[in-house]
């Protein structure tokens, strides 16, 4: 839809920058100040050109020429509220075997369910040494590489899969620092778990970390898509 209006709004100044120059250069270095100013305007969430079509003498022209060159700043408006906006998308979420023994299972996955988020995928497994070293590929040269290995397949761990505006990122926020100690109050680490080694909650970092994570640990068929009843009061549009 913003296209359109880009699109739109781009032919009509076009058009007027080249009808510009048979009019007096003092009514196109107005009209000039005055898209400078709507840009600044609207940006602050102040109504622009209020008195700028009021002003007396002249032609008549400038009220047109300030109302033109408000397309353009309501189209930069536009697209500026199209680049904050989070994308829909889906992040994959483990409790470790320390957070399943611990039992904070319910509370985990109610901290993502509050948020407004929505679960599309879970399962309980013990991952082998070897499925565990998969996940943990990238870190094969690290040296706790093994130790990570050994306790991701020292008992049950709950997968989940996540989706929602911007949950890969914002997850990362719910789970807090990797060490407990670095986390913030409100985290989930930083309210339930004290040593790096026992974090309870692993989160992919990335989106192509996302879909890499999601693709080992679940089939396609595993995942569902559904629409969910409060979606209409979670998101705007």
């Amino acid at each position: 839809m913003s296209s359109q209006i880009y699109k739109s709004a781009s032919r009509t100044l076009r058009s007027f920058l080249s009808a510009s120059s048979k009019q007096s250069s003092r009514a196109f270095s107005e009209g000039r100040a005055a898209a400078a100013g709507t840009v600044v305007s609207l940006r602050a969430g102040v109504p622009a050109l209020a008195a700028f079509g009021t002003k007396e003498g002249g032609n008549g022209s400038r009220s047109w020429i300030s109302g033109l060159l408000t397309l353009p700043a309501a189209v930069y408006m536009l697209q500026e509220q199209e680049a904050l906006a989070a994308p829909m998308e889906r992040t994959f979420i483990a409790i470790k075997p320390d957070g399943v023994q611990r039992g904070v299972m319910s509370e985990i996955i109610t901290r993502f369910e509050r948020k407004g988020f929505k679960l599309v995928g879970i399962k309980i497994m013990i991952p082998s040494k070897d499925f565990a070293g998969k996940h943990y590929h990238d870190l094969k040269e690290r040296p706790f590489y093994k130790g990570l290995c050994n306790f991701l397949s020292s008992g049950p761990v709950i997968a989940m899969v996540w989706e929602g505006e911007g949950v890969i990122r914002y997850g990362r926020k719910l789970i807090g620092a990797t060490d407990p100690q670095k986390s913030e109050p409100g985290t989930i680490r930083g309210d339930l778990a004290v040593s790096v080694g026992r974090n309870i909650i692993h989160g992919s970092d990335g989106p192509e970390t996302a879909k890499d994570e999601i693709a080992l640990w679940f089939k396609p068929e595993e995942l569902v898509t559904y629409t969910s009843n409060a979606e209409k009061w979670i998101y705007e549009n």
